[in-house]
């Protein structure tokens, strides 16, 4: 009897894996799918992940009352000082609510202080003459930031643990799968898809 019991318990948990890794695999190929309608460039490593935290946020900061800003970039009058991955923007009283530093790395550790380091730049240069642009040159009112509720940092699945505020449902070998696929697609200028 207790024999049979093992066997089932290992029959259950094969098939609960199973289940599990499809689930995942439609979930990799349904970002691939969203993502390859869009005209980006997704070299950098980081991209893909900035744009699957924009998503997952939603569910978070739902588009009726938000939007979801990626990759703004703040200048002085001589450079560009640093860029903001993700800036969540309350559309009633049209302030910045959140601020999102994205980062997929192997390490954790390393990964969250240069998140935490990038949040204490920005910080510093509000209090400074500077510029807030989007890729398309739109400019942002610095006033706009300053009363920002939340600094968030945001990995891959299982930095929650490791000290980050948000973790994306994939881990970073299923990102970077996202990634490679996105790639193939550009490169056989089969992406961005239309619409």
């Amino acid at each position: 009897m207790k024999n049979i019991f093992i066997i089932i318990t290992l029959l259950f948990s094969i098939q609960n894996s199973h289940a599990k890794t499809f689930s995942r695999e439609n979930e990799i190929a349904q970002y691939f799918e969203d993502l390859s309608y869009e005209d980006i460039d997704f070299e950098p490593m980081g991209m893909v992940c900035e744009r699957v935290a924009v998503r997952e946020l939603l569910k978070e900061y739902p588009q009726d009352k938000y939007e979801i800003l990626n990759g703004l970039q703040y200048d002085d009058k001589k450079a560009t000082i640093g860029e903001l991955d993700v800036v969540i923007y309350n559309k009633s009283n049209q302030k910045v609510e959140a601020v999102a530093e994205v980062k997929c790395w192997e390490s954790f550790k390393g990964a969250l202080k240069k998140a935490r380091d990038q949040r204490q730049r920005f910080k510093l240069y509000l209090n400074r003459k500077i510029v807030i642009t989007d890729q398309n040159q739109k400019h942002y009112k610095v006033e706009d930031f300053n009363q920002v509720q939340r600094y968030i940092s945001i990995s891959q699945e299982g930095g929650v643990n490791q000290g980050f505020d948000f973790e994306l449902s994939l881990d970073l070998k299923e990102l970077m799968e996202i990634r490679k696929r996105l790639l193939d697609c550009y490169a056989q200028s089969k992406c961005p898809r239309k619409r």
